[in-house]
């Protein structure tokens, strides 16, 4: 298909001093405005292409009036010529989209960084089983790299296509690495994480959830959510041994953050000091904080940031994680934009402070 050796010419391009072209198909979305933001901004960063069916041809500026610089970027089909151009291409589509238009990019050494599910798990039988479809593109499962910085950055600066983390996955298992380490096994985890409604795309809070949820608090994917496989893969992939995890989700009537409670139970005598293990795990990485009292959704809403927080309970060999993030931008458009930045050899923060 390509070239085996083929590697993106980073370095003539910084020689050269050109900013990195970028595009967003499905720009019109919550994640996609929120994306839209961090390129906007980004010094070494030019967004020549954005794309939205039904917004084409209306001014990016006019329909996302809380961007924080103006443009004349003009929303245009996700055909259009203009992402041919770029030297990468971000894909914030539905499932089941993205497997269909990615070869042609990679074909022509365009970077990808996706953010739907279509390449975050290795075995087309689960995707499919998950997501009630078939895989259009399986032979590209083996190629992504799953973009979740804190496991695979150096994976990530040389891949050619990123699948980025979901929200959910992104939190738990941000909760669970530090822990995956350890000497003592881990018997099970139950993983409780209540999400802002943006998760559910714009045309649903627009549509109905927004009222729906005004004074209310909901359970939902009862019959297994399609983020549990994800987290489940990348915790077998990390265990020797077989560990149950469950995993359940609620809906908060707000519109942004993912608060998670993750309980990690151990066999045999838990003597470590959790607390230390997490902050020495943590301290030389981005994003990430432990933090010494329980933390509140806005400390994190608008970061790109992670706030940890340990403790034991009632129940022998124990602890309780409690974490939270913002789930469009670390749980989305941020975690994507660090990819991004570690692809084209930038620090992994640029664009994000």
């Amino acid at each position: 298909m390509r070239d085996p050796n083929y590697t993106w010419a980073i370095k003539n391009l910084m020689k050269e001093k050109n900013k990195i072209k970028v595009g967003v198909i499905g720009a019109s979305g919550f994640t996609g405005e929120v994306l839209t933001d961090l390129l906007f901004n980004h010094s070494q960063v030019e967004t020549i292409a954005l794309s939205s069916r039904k917004l084409e041809g209306r001014n990016v500026t006019d329909v996302f009036k809380r961007l924080s610089i103006k443009s004349d970027i003009k929303f245009i089909s996700p055909e259009d010529d203009a992402f041919n151009e770029c030297h990468a291409v971000f894909l914030c589509t539905p499932h089941g989209n993205s497997m269909n238009i990615c070869e042609n990019f990679l074909m022509k050494k365009i970077k990808v960084i996706d953010l739907s599910a279509d390449f975050r798990l290795k075995e087309a039988e689960v995707w499919n089983k998950w997501y009630d479809a078939q895989h259009s593109n399986p032979e590209l499962l083996s190629e992504s790299v799953y973009g979740l910085p804190e496991l695979y950055k150096e994976d990530i600066k040389v891949a050619n296509l990123v699948a980025v983390p979901g929200c959910y996955p992104t939190v738990s298992l941000i909760s669970i690495l530090p822990s995956l380490n350890l000497e003592q096994k881990i018997k099970s985890i139950i993983i409780d994480a209540k999400s802002g409604m943006s998760g559910a795309g714009r045309s649903s809070v627009d549509n109905h959830l927004e009222k729906e949820m005004l004074n209310n608090f909901r359970l939902y994917g009862e019959k297994g959510h399609r983020h549990y496989p994800e987290i489940k893969q990348i915790i077998d992939s990390l265990s020797e041994e077989k560990i149950d995890v469950t995993f359940t989700v609620q809906l908060l009537p707000i519109m942004k953050g993912i608060y998670s409670t993750t309980y990690i139970n151990f066999e045999g005598v838990l003597r470590s000091d959790m607390v230390k293990i997490y902050q020495d795990y943590y301290d030389p990485l981005k994003n990430i904080t432990v933090v010494d009292k329980p933390p509140d959704l806005l400390d994190v809403v608008g970061t790109n940031d992670c706030k940890l927080f340990l403790q034991t309970t009632t129940t022998d060999n124990q602890i309780l994680v409690t974490a939270c993030i913002d789930n469009l931008l670390k749980g989305a458009a941020g975690q994507a934009l660090e990819c991004f930045n570690l692809m084209f050899n930038f620090e992994q923060n640029t664009g994000l402070n």
